[in-house]
């Protein structure tokens, strides 16, 4: 195991350093197919942008097991990418179970799945091909989470990471000279209503689960002080714990918004970006991670969105956790870096579940 994980390492650090935005994964894609062609005998198949690499035996009575790593990076000021999520170490870690199973006889099939553009609630959309060409019986993802002891594993049962999307609203009116604003159409009305609704649209009494509605930005008009706004955007990103309160939620709010683009005599649209559905973790399987790791729950799910739930819509499963310190910079903040030392503990974890 030393070895292995020696090996995983210095992958971890070369994965840092060509780290790529959702979508432009060419080199990591590359660089982890040739690490896993070089170091193991697993059979590797595209998938998608994706790809699997697979430890198949002859006869197997226990579930086939998929498990899966994300290889995207975050764009940075400036330009460029960094691994400012710890993806570099999820797959490291993949790569090292892929290590381990050489060799090995475990009574099941194994899927080990390489996803880009988790980021941008793309990558796991792009990958559901795997449900349909393999006998895929449970699938489990894990993520490195800071705020939590480091190496220390926890799950969540019911939700484990929250719905989202991006919510833009699009309001025209008609245009008016400053002097004379009652000739035209403003959504400042409009769009001042909807912001002042939002609060009673997330009243968790509404609600089983947690929910947010938090405004990102709006313009509206522009800067010439002779003519009257005529155009509005509002950007929110509607945010829930459960699938049906996050359709409730964003249900209520394109229906507030149309509702008052009705009353103030406004054309409306709306454009929805970056969705993600609720991570809903399947209870035997929350049940498995808690035996076969020893872990802990986690006492409420994380409210930023995860791909990996478009995976647990077609197959039973498990997103759960390994902490990265309580002291560790957060997730997509500058000064993060995966830390090496939970990478022993996040290759244990996955593996097992393997020999369970």
């Amino acid at each position: 195991m030393d070895k292995v994980l020696e090996t995983a390492l210095q992958l971890r650090h070369q994965l840092h350093n060509c780290a790529e935005l959702s979508g432009h994964e060419v080199v990591t894609r590359a660089t982890l197919i040739a690490f896993l062609k070089e170091h193991t005998s697993l059979e590797i198949h595209d998938c998608g942008p994706g790809f699997y690499a697979v430890h198949r035996e002859a006869e197997c009575t226990k579930p086939s097991i998929a498990l899966r790593a994300d290889y995207d990076a975050l764009p940075v000021p400036g330009g460029g990418a960094a691994h400012l999520c710890g993806h570099d170490g999820h797959s490291a870690g993949l790569c090292a179970i892929g290590m381990l199973l050489e060799g090995k006889a475990l009574n099941r099939n194994v899927f080990l799945l390489f996803q880009p553009a988790e980021e941008t609630g793309e990558g796991a959309l792009q990958c559901l091909d795997l449900f349909s060409r393999e006998k895929v019986d449970l699938v489990f993802g894990l993520h490195n989470r800071p705020g939590m002891p480091a190496g220390r594993v926890l799950v969540n049962y019911g939700s484990a990471a929250c719905a989202s999307l991006g919510l833009i609203i699009r309001y025209t009116g008609r245009p008016a000279h400053a002097a004379y604003p009652e000739s035209g159409i403003s959504p400042a009305a409009a769009v001042g209503e909807l912001l002042s609704a939002l609060p009673e649209l997330t009243d968790p009494q509404r609600y089983e689960g947690m929910t947010m509605a938090t405004v990102i930005g709006c313009r509206m008009g522009e800067k010439a002080f002779g003519k009257a706004a005529s155009d509005a955007e509002v950007w929110l990103t509607l945010r829930g714990e459960y699938k049906r309160d996050f359709e409730r939620l964003t249900e209520d709010i394109r229906h507030k918004a149309e509702e008052l683009a009705a009353r103030h005599h406004l054309a409306y649209c709306d454009e929805l970006q970056d969705v993600f559905p609720a991570t809903e973790n399947h209870t035997a399987a929350v049940d498995m991670v808690m035996q076969a790791c020893g872990a802990a729950e986690a006492e409420e799910p994380m409210r930023a969105s995860e791909d990996f739930g478009h995976f647990l819509m077609r197959c039973p499963g498990a997103l759960f956790w390994v902490g990265s310190g309580e002291d560790h910079p957060n997730l997509h903040d500058a000064a993060y870096e995966y830390p090496d030392e939970i990478l022993p503990a996040s290759v244990q974890a996955f593996w097992n579940l393997l020999t369970f």
